[in-house]
């Protein structure tokens, strides 16, 4: 007699083709973030960047168009199977690798490393701190982390549950959002009720951290933090911050961008 289907965890199953419709609407433009990224950390030409959690390719392939040797790393083959497609449509160059960010390494082969949308956190806190040690062995000397987080800058001890309805234009969007304060755990739903009827919904869990727990993780990791901004573009970080970008450097003595540009 078998027993039953070992569930899948979430982030082996959200990324499909619901993920756009369900999670489209909160995107930012990714051309304009881009932008933002490059103007807060300015790169050489050429530069070697690693996009964890890349997804459909939405920053990898503009960074790439700019000059740069990106690598798009996802767990997800449905997402780098859009993302595939895309670059070629484009005419761009990506390497994509289908990995999972608990094991992908490659060791000081990166000048930045971008984890962008909320990438971070799915996992337990043993297993986080793993990416975040991957991240570091995978940085050159001096190369940068920008950690991007969503929600995480209102503060955690206002941090409550909340449900939020919008028009998009599949249809429309409603967003269940249930913080468990002994876990520091925030578990969202989305389901999307199309014009003809049609549900269709995903859940997600990720692991809310605060600015003292990211700076001692990093600091483990190999890295040292050297600010907290409240958005790409910049803007300085407070409890009103609908952000947390986390910029964190791989260093030793010397200026991370001075060696950073003699790579």
């Amino acid at each position: 007699m078998s027993g039953s289907p070992v569930q899948r965890p979430w982030f082996e199953t959200i990324f499909d083709e619901r993920y756009p419709e369900l999670f489209g609407p909160l995107e930012g433009d990714a051309e304009t973030e881009v932008e933002e990224i490059l103007a807060l950390l300015p790169l050489p030409p050429g530069s070697a960047i690693e996009d964890l959690g890349c997804g459909r390719g939405r920053h990898a392939i503009p960074m790439a168009r700019r000059g740069h040797k990106v690598t798009g790393v996802d767990i997800s083959e449905n997402m780098l199977r859009l993302a595939r497609c895309r670059a070629e449509k484009e005419g761009v160059q990506v390497e994509w690798v289908r990995e999972d960010m608990r094991t992908f390494c490659r060791p000081r082969a990166f000048n930045l490393c971008l984890s962008l949308f909320t990438s971070f956190g799915y996992f337990s806190d043993e297993e986080n701190r793993k990416v975040l040690d991957n991240v570091a062995k995978s940085l050159k000397e001096g190369g940068a982390l920008l950690l991007d987080l969503r929600n995480a800058g209102k503060g955690l001890s206002r941090l409550e549950d909340g449900d939020k309805t919008m028009e998009v234009p599949t249809g429309n969007l409603r967003m269940s959002v249930r913080f468990d304060p002994r876990t520091m755990r925030a578990r969202a739903e989305h389901t999307l009720v199309r014009p003809d009827g049609i549900r269709i919904s995903s859940t997600f869990d990720v692991r809310i951290y605060s600015m003292e727990e990211l700076r001692e993780m990093l600091l483990k990791a190999g890295m040292r933090v050297k600010d907290f901004y409240g958005s790409l573009s910049g803007d300085p970080f407070d409890d009103e911050s609908s952000r947390m970008v986390v910029h964190a450097v791989k260093a030793k003595g010397r200026s991370w961008r001075a060696t950073w540009q003699k790579d």
